[in-house]
């Protein structure tokens, strides 16, 4: 080799961490849809949690006013954690909403969305090889930050038997004592289902038992659709936060998913190590976003109650126009989703989303993407006005397809 000549690197390749993660179930379904959609299909998209509705005028209002403060510069570096006014109205949300104490300097953090933060979570709590017990199905995320952070993962079914509640005594002694954290999401994504107090004593319990912390995500905890049912936080049990670790997020409850929001609050241990690997990884949250958040906290809840009721007649208007066709279904007790099994012809939900999606322009999320107890239903995200959800129900019904 000539001295004007260097050996030839071999191309840059997707590292071990990223090669584990298999590939994105919606991938392809979006790929179908904006096919679709160059295709001049009228296309009703229930893919994505993706609220269609507008944020708190509230938010709106208080982002508008922040931006503009000639008195506060809030264009300037956040803090790791976030702003101490944004921490304490956390605090004092968890105080009315749930009657739990939470010390704003050391058990709350500001997040980029709480998808953001469960992520640092595994990446500073766990180690590649380290067992979880999760809950499936479940918001996808788990499953793809599992895998980046090489965890290993055994799911515990949320099957219709149960009514979508974890079966504690279904899972293995030997992996409840491998495992080092058990997650919940309730009120769930996708099922709808809900939990109870009796469920969460015996959660806490089942945790002491096998010395598990437990990671509590309440997205959805203010989109009841009952006025019999209102949903629960963890820490209401684990008072002392000697195992919890709580996720809430701005995106469903306040419609601001683009606004990258949401928090964490529970064991101080815990959110300190949030806040390392977040000064070492990134900075806060926008101090004007923060503004508008807190400004909601504070301020009245009537937005979430009226999001919940759009989502209930929505979803009531898709249920009333597939009911000729004998789907096993009922509106869920909370969420904007509903969990439609497929019909009985079908042994694959990928199979049945790609051929509603050719016969109807309808895009759903195959259940096989929300974990191994997904196959056999589809998610439909309520993120279009009644009308179309009515429309959606009746193309469905004209194509035939009955369960």
């Amino acid at each position: 080799m000539s001295s004007s000549q260097s050996p030839v690197k071999p191309r840059l390749a997707a590292s071990e961490r990223l090669q584990n993660v298999p590939p994105y179930t919606l991938a392809k379904v979006f790929q179908d849809r904006d096919e679709k959609l160059r295709q001049g299909v009228d296309v009703v998209d229930f893919g994505v949690g993706n609220p269609d509705i507008r944020p708190p005028q509230l938010a709106i209002e208080t982002l508008q006013a922040a931006l503009v403060d000639p008195r506060v510069q809030n264009h300037r570096y956040p803090s790791f954690n976030g702003l101490p006014e944004f921490r304490a109205a956390v605090a004092g949300w968890y105080g009315r909403r749930f009657g739990v104490s939470v010390d704003p300097e050391r058990e709350a953090i500001a997040l980029v969305g709480s998808k953001e933060g469960i992520a640092k979570f595994f990446l500073a709590h766990l180690n590649p090889g380290d067992t979880i017990l999760l809950c499936t199905p479940c918001y996808p995320a788990y499953l793809g930050i599992a895998a980046l952070a090489q965890v290993r993962v055994v799911e515990v079914p949320l099957t219709a038997a149960h009514q979508f509640r974890p079966d504690l005594s279904a899972i293995p002694d030997d992996e409840a004592r491998r495992a080092k954290v058990l997650f919940l999401n309730f009120p769930n994504n996708p099922t709808g289902g809900t939990e109870t107090a009796e469920v969460y004593d015996q959660v806490l319990e089942f945790a002491r038992r096998y010395d598990l912390f437990v990671v509590s995500d309440i997205a959805y905890c203010d989109l009841s659709h009952e006025s019999s049912y209102r949903a629960r936080s963890f820490l209401q049990h684990d008072r002392d936060r000697e195992r919890t670790l709580e996720f809430h997020s701005f995106s469903k409850s306040y419609s601001m998913q683009g606004w990258r929001l949401g928090f964490a609050a529970g064991n101080a241990d815990i959110v300190a190590n949030l806040a390392r690997i977040k000064s070492n990884m990134d900075f806060g949250v926008f101090m004007a976003i923060q503004r508008a958040g807190l400004a909601v906290l504070n301020g009245p809840q009537d937005y979430c109650a009226d999001a919940a009721k759009l989502y209930r007649r929505r979803g009531e208007a898709f249920l009333k126009a597939i009911a000729p066709l004998g789907y096993p279904i009922e509106l869920p007790r909370a969420t904007l989703y509903l969990w439609l099994p497929i019909p009985r012809r079908y042994t694959k939900s990928l199979q049945f989303t790609t051929e509603l999606l050719e016969a109807t322009g309808i895009v759903v999320a195959p259940g096989s993407g929300f974990g191994q107890a997904g196959e056999g239903y589809v998610r439909l995200a309520l993120c279009a006005d009644e009308a179309r959800c009515r429309e959606a129900g009746e193309r469905i019904a004209r194509a035939g397809f009955s369960f």
